[in-house]
């Protein structure tokens, strides 16, 4: 139908480009006017027929950038689900970390000292990620795998603490322990949730409560960011 409307507007065109020609064209002959006619009939064709192409060309470009959006979309959506898994179990693991207060161990001979009852979780490892990373927006990329970085610097804050810290509770020693980790167990929950909202996936379980990893964590950090002000601003004699 398309088409049939379109041969039609070309043949109104030319007739009345021609009108334009009849004064002139009165004086010719029927042959003459009859080849004008069929160059001007094929020049209008000539037009619509690369209209036409260059409309066809534009559809398969926009299809191809379709299909391209669309392969980039499920592999976003791939390597977000193996990561949001990744950040989150080490976010929950992190948050034991936080709320980790110790345990009075006693030993024949020697006075009792706080010593940890949870373990560090251990640095990220992305060899088991199977998913394009290219996917990903470079920036939120760079933070994914500056996780592993920013644990080494903490674990240097911790053995310091530890280095100076007082016995019998070396509380130094568990306040960076607690204060370090609740930094990376909350980022690695900030970069699922933007990987979250990346692919449309749903929100996340570790905020779903009063005890979840997130509030948890949260609570802490805001409680050693204030004993660490108010340290500086009173510090020892």
């Amino acid at each position: 139908m398309a088409d049939v409307v379109s041969v039609d507007a070309v043949v109104k065109e030319t007739v009345q480009q021609v009108s334009v020609w009849v004064p002139l064209l009165s004086g010719l002959g029927g042959g003459a006017i009859t080849g004008i006619l069929s160059f001007l009939l094929a020049k209008q064709n000539h037009r619509y027929t690369l209209d036409r192409e260059e409309k066809a060309a534009d559809k398969r470009q926009l299809q191809a950038l379709q299909l391209e959006e669309d392969k980039r979309h499920k592999e976003l959506t791939y390597i977000s689900t193996e990561l949001i898994i990744l950040l989150e179990q080490y976010a929950e693991n992190c948050a034991a970390v936080a709320v980790d207060d110790g345990e009075l161990l006693h030993e024949p001979g020697r006075e009792p000292e706080r010593a940890s009852s949870t373990s560090l979780p251990a640095p990220l490892n992305y060899e088991k990620v199977t998913g394009d990373w290219r996917s990903l927006p470079p920036v939120l990329m760079f933070r994914i795998r500056e996780l592993p970085l920013l644990r080494t610097n903490a674990m240097g804050a911790i053995e310091d603490a530890s280095a100076n810290s007082t016995p019998p509770d070396h509380s130094e020693f568990f306040s960076a322990r607690q204060y370090e980790f609740s930094q990376l167990g909350l980022k690695a929950i900030h970069l699922a949730r933007q990987l979250r909202r990346e692919c449309g996936l749903p929100s996340s379980r570790l905020n779903a409560s009063s005890w979840s990893a997130q509030p948890v964590m949260l609570n802490v950090l805001r409680r050693e960011r204030k004993l660490r002000l108010r340290e500086n601003l009173d510090p020892p004699e």
